[in-house]
């Protein structure tokens, strides 16, 4: 199915304005299956529908050994219990502001279908705008976006395994120190570890590989063959940049980036269902003004489960 039909599936313009731009709840459930689609990384995640402004996720585990020896007619006077304890989401609202102009509609030659085309482009931006704050979100930002919430990157650097790489290369090293940094319990299910990567750490991943003398490398350079290490993929995610700024032993690098290794099923978004898609006019300046509002949240399950590796340059 093209983007356009999972739109088309999602969002009825004239049905939208037409109830004053609050969505329907099916409406919204398409609306924000939609929004994970066109995701990557949010796509992997586990997506909490919520109904309120913050939800409580319960989570149990045991977390040690259960199992005793068992000696007939005696009592091991040992029990084990399950660990209780809680993720909280709590969203936060954002808005995506547009306007088309009144000439726009009377010079283009599909007329008010326009609007539709223009409502899909800007929807679709909205998934990359959600995903890029699910990521890069930091509180203490200087990007009045972006400081909106703290997501996966800054939680990976706070309370997961931090790996600094201090401006060295694209390397298998750094994939292996980031494997090794995981505790083993989270390394049962190998099927389910991902390598979420920059497009630019990717490249240069397979540029590595390509060099290998072999069949095996040669697949990097001639095709889109997915790359793996250790048998784990390498997820490209476009929104993880490759031109972030650090001084590092008092050199200027500018061309940063970073790596996050966790379990998909780790990775927690939280969509408020209630989400509306507002249109009015200004007939002084003769515009169409639209808003697109959401609230969202993100976490990880066991911030425990992710390690991330840092200052990964990307300089050739």
């Amino acid at each position: 199915m093209t983007q356009d039909e999972l739109l088309q599936k999602a969002l009825e313009t004239a049905d939208l304005i037409a109830g004053n731009g609050l969505l329907n709840p099916e409406q919204s459930d398409k609306f924000i299956s939609y929004l994970q689609d066109m995701s990557v990384m949010a796509k992997d995640a586990r997506q909490i529908p919520m109904k309120a402004k913050k939800r409580e996720i319960n989570k149990i585990g045991v977390g040690q050994r259960a199992s005793v020896p068992a000696v007939e007619g005696q009592d091991p006077a040992i029990r084990q219990k399950p660990n209780f304890s809680e993720v909280e989401l709590d969203t936060v609202e954002r808005m995506t502001p547009f306007e088309i102009t009144y000439d726009v509609f009377e010079d283009n030659i599909v007329g008010e279908n326009l609007e539709d085309e223009i409502i899909q482009l800007f929807a679709t931006q909205i998934a990359t705008d959600h995903e890029e704050l699910y990521i890069m979100g930091d509180k203490t930002a200087t990007d009045t976006y972006l400081k909106l919430l703290d997501g996966w990157r800054k939680i990976a650097k706070t309370q997961g395994h931090l790996y600094n790489h201090a401006g060295g290369g694209v390397s298998t090293d750094v994939l292996g120190v980031l494997l090794d940094a995981l505790p083993e319990k989270y390394l049962r299910d190998y099927t389910d570890l991902r390598f979420y990567v920059s497009p630019k750490f990717e490249h240069a991943y397979k540029r590595l590989l390509g060099q290998r003398p072999t069949p095996a490398g040669d697949k990097f350079l001639l095709s889109e063959e997915q790359a793996t290490y250790a048998g784990i993929p390498i997820v490209r995610v476009p929104v993880i940049p490759s031109n972030l700024s650090e001084i590092i032993g008092g050199i200027d690098y500018n061309k940063l980036t970073f790596v996050i290794l966790t379990p998909m099923k780790n990775l927690i978004t939280g969509i408020h269902r209630s989400m509306t898609l507002e249109r009015d006019k200004n007939i002084f300046a003769r515009v169409r003004q639209y808003a697109f509002t959401t609230r969202i949240a993100c976490a990880f399950e066991e911030p425990d489960a992710v390690s991330i590796g840092e200052q990964i340059s990307v300089a050739a």
